[in-house]
């Protein structure tokens, strides 16, 4: 009995000492976490994304040598200038008049030796970065819609280039090194020998319109439709697609709304309009900035789902628009929407309306078209159209639907284009003159 204290003070010295060992233990334990990769939502691309030149480029180009004036609005054609324009060293740009006359422009491209390319919109300078060397670290913060190349001086390896904007009323000037006089006379000169001859319709007051004096031979087409899924926009629009709720409202609207945000649909003309009221925002945003803000917010969704072009801004309401094209023309309809609008909120997208659909070929036809001179004879003749409110004559696409067998009708026509708005010009119009309307 003698040992049993003995005893216990040690069992309990011991389970002191084990209580003490395992409470540093627990203390002191660091468990072996694994890392957890976070994986990122999957990109959603509803069509390929594209870059800063395919979506602007020009619509028309125009030469005046040895007294005449030709000019193309092929697609081809304006390919390949942009393609000429890459890597040319744009050196000391500067502003040389802020309110640029029209009869003043008139001049510049009617002089000997030049070439004037065409824009359908105004480009911020910083957009043709791309494309263009600008010698300036900082580019001005405007733009232009028409670029004038003077080549008189091509021999000594230098040409003159002027940037016009019609919106503006300014020219700047710069000067171009070229490194190959004689690849500039393959590449510029020459083809213009090859092209149409136009003439120029001359309008007091304003700038000058510019047509092909021959008929132009074009395409129709019948196309099948094919729909683009608004489900796969409400993925991209929305932040929580789960939460999204449909509605359908009649055999021809539907509704997807998160209580945020809103998305019509309508089925009939194949078009969608998302809006989210609280980016709402008057305040005007630079130019520059809007376009590449609506450029990114398109492709990053890979949105320019066929060949969609800048064709015209709206800083006051700093909306963008890009309009569909096929074969180099514009495609215009009253059945279905054929334009992209964007319009810029608080940091964010506040409107986005534009068509759910894309075109598979199904059968061609050729057509022929009156020139441009005929066009210009009868419009003279009209009571509702006066030359001198059109800010352009142009061939396009009239685009009409069959629902019924799911087929698009594209037929070559002449448009009129006045504040940005197309006029189809009908035969019953024009008293009869022979067009793809017939």
């Amino acid at each position: 009995m003698k040992y049993i204290e003995p005893v216990k003070s040690i069992v309990l010295f011991l389970l002191v000492m084990l209580s003490v060992v395992l409470t540093f233990i627990i203390w002191t334990y660091t468990p072996d976490y694994n890392v957890i990769e976070q994986t990122e939502g999957k990109e959603i691309l509803i069509g390929t994304q594209k870059k800063i030149e395919d979506v602007i480029k020009p619509y028309k180009t125009l030469y005046s040598s040895d007294e005449e004036l030709t000019g193309t609005v092929s697609n081809g054609v304006m390919k390949d200038i942009m393609n000429i324009f890459h890597g040319w060293n744009i050196l000391d740009l500067v502003r040389v008049n802020n309110n640029i006359s029209p009869e003043n422009v008139n001049e510049m491209i009617r002089a000997n030796n030049r070439m004037t390319v065409f824009f359908a919109g105004e480009i911020p300078f910083s957009e043709l970065g791309t494309i263009f060397n600008f010698g300036e670290k900082e580019l001005p913060e405007t733009t232009f819609n028409r670029i004038i190349i003077d080549w008189t001086n091509y021999a000594n390896k230098e040409v003159q280039m002027y940037f016009i904007s019609s919106s503006n009323k300014t020219l700047l000037r710069s000067h171009v090194s070229i490194t190959n006089a004689n690849q500039f006379a393959k590449d510029i000169i020459e083809p213009s020998k090859l092209h149409s001859t136009y003439k120029e319709v001359e309008r007091d007051g304003y700038t000058s319109l510019y047509v092909p004096n021959d008929t132009i031979e074009s395409v129709k087409y019948t196309y099948y439709m094919n729909e683009l899924s608004p489900e796969l926009f409400k993925n991209v629009l929305f932040s929580e697609p789960n939460v999204v709720q449909r509605n359908v409202e009649s055999a021809t609207f539907e509704k997807y709304t998160d209580g945020l945000s809103l998305m019509t649909v309508d089925t009939r003309f194949k078009s969608l309009t998302y809006v989210y009221p609280a980016a709402e925002s008057s305040e005007r945003i630079e130019p520059s900035k809007l376009f590449r803000d609506s450029f990114e917010f398109i492709n990053e969704h890979g949105g320019f789902t066929t060949d969609y072009r800048y064709v015209s801004s709206n800083p006051s309401k700093n909306q963008i628009e890009y309009q569909l094209y096929l074969q180099g023309f514009p495609v215009y309809s009253d059945q279905a929407t054929t334009r992209i609008t964007t319009v810029w909120g608080d940091t964010r997208i506040f409107r986005y309306k534009r068509p759910y659909f894309s075109l598979d070929i199904s059968e061609k036809e050729i057509k022929e078209l009156p020139s441009g001179t005929e066009i210009v004879e009868k419009i003279h003749k009209l009571n509702n159209i006066v030359l001198s409110d059109i800010d352009e004559i142009a061939v396009g696409y009239y685009l009409t639907q069959d629902e019924n067998l799911r087929l698009f009708t594209l037929e070559p026509s002449w448009f009129v284009i006045r504040n940005g708005s197309w006029v189809l010009l009908t035969p019953e119009m024009l008293g009869g003159v022979k067009n793809g309307l017939e």
